[in-house]
């Protein structure tokens, strides 16, 4: 393999492996919330997939911790569907459980892009302009002979929405919208930590909690 061919697949591989980056992107405060820092919290991620759903919740229970807060985990009382059948009793439930409000992760937007590149010379032709537009047969013949392995590249970039509620009230205290951009090959559970990290970070910086 030549050496600019072995370069590119070393800088592929480099590439894949960078940690994402999460941005927040807005954030919103309910403009007559007069409520200081909030100490007792539900959590609570909406996703199909449990080992999913428990990731999200153990992270968000576990840096709100280090924050002083006092946290529920909703997972460990609740299913989906039972929240869905009946959010009053769901609400109690989770008051019951020492909560004054909750903490919701949904998702808001997931995007795909793939890109393939074929490292080398794209074409080859004996005139100073390096392209010459004569014949078709001369364009597909070059092309045939020079058919490099290509490589492809999958990239996410994810939208998740954090949001609080007043439990006895129901009303959204704060909500921010946070931006996350993946590659194919990291870690998905991994790159929850930055991503819950930033959301309470914001929350932190707008008195929401301690």
């Amino acid at each position: 393999m030549k050496m600019q061919s072995i370069a590119w697949c070393i800088l592929a591989a480099m590439l894949c492996s960078c940690a994402s980056t999460t941005t927040v992107k807005q954030t919103w405060k309910a403009p007559d919330y007069q409520g200081g820092p909030l100490t007792k919290l539900a959590v609570l991620a909406i996703h199909d997939r449990n080992e999913i759903r428990r990731g999200f919740e153990n992270r968000l229970s576990n840096e709100l911790k280090d924050r002083g807060v006092s946290t529920v985990r909703s997972y460990e009382l609740l299913s989906l569907s039972e929240i869905n059948q009946d959010k009053q009793a769901a609400a109690e439930r989770l008051r019951a459980a020492g909560a004054d409000a909750i903490v919701i992760v949904r998702l808001v937007d997931l995007a795909n892009f793939y890109r393939e590149t074929r490292p080398g010379r794209e074409r080859y032709a004996e005139v100073i302009t390096g392209y010459e537009p004569g014949y078709w047969y001369d364009y597909y013949s070059v092309s045939y002979m020079s058919m490099n392995p290509t490589y492809g590249n999958l990239k996410q970039k994810l939208s998740l929405q954090t949001s609080v509620f007043d439990l006895k009230t129901a009303k959204r205290i704060w909500s921010g919208l946070t931006e996350t951009s993946l590659t194919e090959k990291m870690d998905r559970v991994a790159e929850m930590d930055p991503i819950v990290a930033k959301a309470v970070a914001a929350m932190r910086n707008e008195g929401v909690v301690p």
